[in-house]
């Protein structure tokens, strides 16, 4: 058994020499045949829901009523853009992003639950008004993207070039909060908003997401890159611990420009 397992780490340590050579190599390659060095900034727009488990969420939400909802994401990255070679880049990022999810109760009438912190918990009006209010829930980030991109196509003049991209985001959580808005019309303790310093969950402070999509980028001149990402994403492990468990899943859509003070070869 221990021979099986000292062949096993032979193997991996191979495997990690032989990636490392390979990455070293293409740096070396990239660094004569291309422009390496690529900045910029983007901002990032989105939709995002939540994947919620535990009994007493469960529970919680039989006596609000409340449904999934969509969350909308924003953020604002800048970014490096290191090149491969001729069909790959490899581009990191940092910046902020907001991360959430949202419930919706519809319906509302006399005496039907709130949100703790919400008026009295309960609703106390007795009009005929549509009543409605959106949690959400949000989790503001500090993160680091890395991903790679790879060359799919591009137009016959040269201009737009289309890639596949896939990468993941470790993140550091700055804080967390839930923000209660009531529905036009209708009013709570004569207020349409409510904030609340904490989301009501437990949240780690470390996080990552894994995401996948394309890159299109339109080449306006040989220093000035403008780019747009349309991206899907899952956290594979729960952003909160304890007996409630969160996995955001999102819809994002990141526009920005690039600039290089070294022209760059066409893929």
């Amino acid at each position: 058994m221990k021979i099986i397992m000292n062949w096993s780490l032979k193997k991996i340590k191979l495997c990690i020499y032989t990636g490392i050579i390979f990455f070293l190599t293409q740096l070396n390659t990239n660094a004569q045949s291309k422009s390496k060095n690529s900045f910029g900034i983007g901002i990032i727009g989105g939709i995002g829901y939540g994947i919620i488990n535990g009994d007493a969420y469960q529970n919680y939400m039989d006596t609000t009523k409340s449904a999934n909802h969509q969350h909308i994401n924003k953020g604002v990255h800048i970014w490096s853009l290191l090149s491969l070679g001729k069909k790959s880049d490899l581009q990191i990022g940092l910046g902020f992003q907001q991360i959430g999810f949202a419930r919706k109760q519809s319906g509302l009438t006399f005496k039907n639950y709130t949100y703790p912190g919400i008026g009295i918990g309960k609703i106390e009006d007795l009009s005929n008004t549509t009543k409605e209010i959106t949690y959400n829930y949000r989790f503001n980030y500090l993160q680091l993207p890395v991903q790679f991109n790879t060359y799919l196509g591009r137009s016959r003049d040269f201009k737009w070039v289309y890639q596949f991209s896939a990468g993941i985001t470790p993140q550091i959580l700055i804080n967390h909060k839930l923000v209660a808005n009531t529905n036009p019309g209708f009013t709570i303790d004569g207020e349409e908003q409510f904030k609340l310093d904490s989301s009501g969950f437990e949240p780690r402070r470390f996080a990552l997401h894994m995401q996948v999509g394309l890159t299109v980028e339109y080449r306006e001149s040989k220093s000035k890159v403008y780019f747009i990402q349309p991206m899907l994403g899952i956290y594979p492990a729960s952003i909160t611990a304890g007996p409630l468990t969160a996995y955001p899943v999102f819809a994002s859509l990141a526009v920005g420009v690039l600039f290089s003070s070294l022209p760059n070869a066409n893929k």
